[in-house]
């Protein structure tokens, strides 16, 4: 009996071993099929996601293209999209959940625009996750807080609102976090950002953010480098007196600290970034072999601008303040002026600051490249004027429309750029339009009385300002009608400001005024266009304020046809301003 009981249990034992090998034999088919599966959702989530647009018709696999990186089994862990073209591509096309091994994911400095989906929180073994500088906006998902081993959180320079989520206090492996320059985040700071033990670095400034400071900020031990500015704090109890008595000694040591590991030459105020951190003053300098004249391609009274390739590849342009200008008030309160605008706004077609750099002795922005130069100079060469199409013009100041549209109507306060001109209208080597130099840009504030010096360029600002010196987003309006008039007839429109004081607009056609250089539209769309173009650009140059439309107004207009007005060689002037807008 007891022989049969130990058999049986050897027998039992021998079952089990065999049905265990049988499973060890038949699992790695099994893993490689599901390997192989996951791989090829993967691709199909990079091909349907939109972002990688130029990559279309193309049959490569998609471990080589650019910004991604795989691991030896084909997984993607790593993803980095700064593609800024001009192409705008939404946040939530890619299908996150398909990307269970992604370690590593940034879209810094790019077109990206929308929400964050909450299927972000899917990205579990995410440790770096940098979306800055982008348009995203709306709400921080909840989800975030599913991200417990991120190490990494940028989500800084955006147009992100509502609270922070408490589910943030998650996150116990988080070093370095920064919301800030969202202005739009608002409630209080949780109380369970006080639990992140890790953290050494925490910018939540220039946000909506009031309310007490939580006590519990001050368990972060490892707290090196603080940023509360330019949000609204109140202190309630002599508790939360020396909590923001400690703060005030992080900040203290954090500048210590800043002082002893940033050397003096680096700049008092230096900030510069590419797709993936920080680049070094050293790779400026180096790249420009100091300023050396062979890089300058321009120079103007504001100072120099060079080319420069960068270790990274990418080709960037610098414009350096001269010494003297260094030294004046002027000049420096342009240069800080432009830091502020061009860091809070995000537009397709206004021109990306990469970076600068503010020191007493170098003093420079760092912008993309833009290989055709400005309008201006291309309007002036006879071989690149061809070049510049009646479609491709009309393009332009269809950019232009949307870029000072932007500015009037989506930020708040308003944003008048003052300066307006065919000079401060870059061209990229596809011939798209990007809005330039914010030096003299000013925010509208609708409690202000909003006077000013006289700033712009001569031919473009508008009349009404030489007697009020009261600025209104209706002299951005009338610079544009004098760039779009310019786009249109290859020249500045001097001449023919003479002409419509002088003589009646009824004996002036649209064709005598239309760039020479070209040959008339003969395609009817295109002709309808160039119509349109020159009819709104004359309204936009009306003396009576109050007569100009907005720019909304034009926005909206252009996306509609222009009313026939008859054979295109027989249009005049006259009936162009007859018609009502």
């Amino acid at each position: 009996m007891e022989w049969c009981s130990i058999t049986c249990r050897a027998l039992v034992v021998s079952m089990v071993l065999l049905l265990y090998n049988m499973l060890l034999i038949s699992s790695p088919p099994a893993a490689a099929a599901t390997t192989e599966a996951q791989v090829e959702a993967e691709a199909e989530a990079l091909r349907n996601s939109t972002w990688w647009w130029y990559m279309e018709n193309t049959t490569s696999h998609h471990c080589t293209w650019e910004g991604i990186t795989c691991n030896t089994e084909g997984h993607v862990v790593r993803i980095t999209y700064s593609y800024i073209d001009g192409k705008m591509v939404e946040l939530s096309k890619l299908k996150f959940s398909s990307f269970p091994s992604l370690l590593h994911l940034n879209v810094s400095h790019s077109s990206m625009y929308g929400r964050i989906p909450d299927e972000i929180g899917m990205l579990t073994k995410l440790t770096y996750l940098r979306i800055s500088e982008c348009d995203v906006h709306g709400e921080l998902p909840v989800s975030l807080g599913n991200l417990t081993l991120l190490e990494e959180l940028d989500l800084a320079y955006n147009n992100l609102s509502g609270v922070i989520p408490s589910s943030l206090g998650y996150l116990k492996n988080l070093i370095h976090l920064d919301l800030s320059f969202n202005y739009g985040l608002s409630g209080v700071i949780p109380s369970s950002l006080g639990y992140l033990k890790n953290l050494k670095y925490l910018d939540l400034s220039i946000n909506e953010i009031n309310g007490s400071i939580p006590y519990q900020i001050g368990n972060l031990e490892n707290l090196t480098h603080l940023y509360l500015h330019h949000c609204y704090f109140f202190v309630y109890n002599l508790v939360s007196f020396f909590v923001v008595l400690g703060f005030l000694l992080i900040s203290r040591k954090t500048r210590k600290i800043q002082t002893k590991e940033i050397p003096t030459k680096n700049g008092d105020i230096f900030s510069v970034w590419n797709y993936d951190g920080k680049i070094a003053y050293e790779d400026i300098i180096k790249a420009t072999e100091d300023f050396d004249i062979k890089y300058c391609i321009g120079t103007g009274g504001y100072g120099s601008v060079y080319k420069a390739q960068l270790p990274t590849g990418n080709v960037v342009a610098l414009k350096k303040l001269h010494g003297w200008e260094r030294d004046e008030a002027t000049y420096l309160k342009s240069f800080q002026n432009e830091v502020q605008i061009l860091s809070k706004i995000r537009h397709r077609n206004i021109v990306k600051l990469q970076g600068y750099c503010l020191h007493k002795r170098c003093m420079f922005f760092i912008y993309n490249y833009m290989g055709r130069g400005s309008l201006y100079c291309v309007l002036s060469n006879e071989v690149e004027a061809l070049e510049l199409d009646w479609i491709k013009r009309v393009n332009v100041v269809k950019s232009i429309v949307h870029a000072v549209c932007y500015m009037h109507h989506d930020c708040t306060p308003p944003i008048i750029h003052r300066d307006i001109s065919s000079n401060n209208i870059l061209l990229d080597s596809k011939l798209d339009a990007f809005l330039s130099d914010f030096g003299t840009a000013r925010l509208l504030h609708p409690d202000s009385s909003n006077q000013t010096l006289l700033a712009g360029t001569y031919g473009y600002i508008a009349p009404e300002l030489a007697y009020t010196m009261v600025v209104t987003e209706k002299c951005d309006v009338y610079s544009f009608g004098v760039v779009a008039l310019e786009t249109m007839m290859g020249k500045h429109p001097g001449e023919l400001f003479t002409l419509l004081s002088f003589s009646s607009t009824q004996n002036i056609m649209l064709t005598d005024i239309l760039d020479s250089r070209l040959p008339s539209p003969q395609d009817q769309q295109v002709a309808r266009d160039v119509v349109l173009v020159v009819w709104l650009a004359l309204k936009c140059i009306h003396s009576n304020l109050r007569s100009r439309p907005t720019m909304q107004h034009i926005s909206s207009k252009l996306l509609t046809q222009s009313p026939f007005l008859g054979p295109f060689h027989r249009i005049s002037l006259w009936q162009l301003n007859a018609l009502e807008i």
